[in-house]
């Protein structure tokens, strides 16, 4: 009876343990599984691009010149100065527009009354008079014409040019600048069509476009241009003017 029953629990020890192992097998496998669940899930999206720079650059020369032409009086008083003054600018203006330019090309850009004092050792600063200053700025296409166009002014009651540079009128600048980002496009493509070719690739769109400019003013470094009219010569030079674009490609087997 002992031995019956020793029998019976070996017996029902060897299925626990068996059915515990079998267990343990399958939770090794559902975990296995799991896992194989989790690393086909794990996938990698992406687009093969190629990032290209374009560049164009041209060099213009100037179709526009601004001077500033300034006009002073001295006088006893304030008054008196600002009186002297407005009979000199208007005599300058009046020329200005004589010489045939527009009046929205002719402006007033600065206007001040201030003390003149005179300086003597261990003494304080003193009020000898008032000095009044009027500031034109002139713009103007016909740069040829300048020589003449300050010697009128001068010669009208200016007492000094100020300030003189050259630049693009905005008409110039948007046609230059359409040219260039027009070239500065095409150099892209030209080296992108360069890299990929040789690889067996292609562009197959555009992904994203950047564009930098540069426009400095002008600076004269050109020989002199003589003055169509007289007066002294003017120098309008030269000007590098450039752009760049960066475009990405998304990029695909031809």
């Amino acid at each position: 009876m002992v031995r019956m029953m020793e029998k019976q629990s070996l017996a029902f020890l060897a299925v626990s343990t068996a059915l515990a192992v079998l267990a343990v097998s399958l939770t090794a496998v559902v975990l296995s599984e799991n896992r194989l669940m989790q690393n086909e899930n794990i996938t990698t999206t992406g687009e093969d691009v190629l990032t290209v720079t374009g560049y164009a650059q041209v060099t213009v020369t100037p179709d526009q010149l601004t001077i500033l032409f300034t006009v002073e009086e001295r006088a006893p008083t304030p008054a008196e100065a600002l009186a002297r003054l407005t009979t000199a600018s208007q005599n300058v203006v009046s020329t200005l527009l004589k010489q045939g330019l527009k009046p929205e090309e002719v402006k007033t850009v600065g206007l001040n009354i201030y003390p003149e004092y005179v300086y003597r050792e261990g003494q304080p600063p003193q009020i000898v008079g008032y000095i009044a200053s009027y500031t034109i700025e002139a713009k103007t296409g016909k740069i040829g014409e300048a020589g003449s166009l300050i010697e009128a002014a001068v010669n009208a009651g200016a007492d000094y040019v100020s300030g003189l540079y050259f630049s693009l009128s905005t008409e110039r600048q948007r046609e230059v600048y359409r040219q260039l980002l027009s070239a500065a496009v095409s150099d892209a493509e030209i080296k992108a069509n360069a890299i990929l070719t040789p690889l067996g690739l292609k562009t197959v769109r555009v992904k994203s476009v950047s564009v930098s400019e540069s426009m400095p003013t002008p600076v004269a470094r050109a020989a002199p241009v003589q003055s169509e009219a007289g007066g002294p010569p003017i120098m309008p030079g030269t000007a590098t003017v450039s752009v760049s674009v960066n475009i990405v490609y998304a990029i695909g087997p031809r």
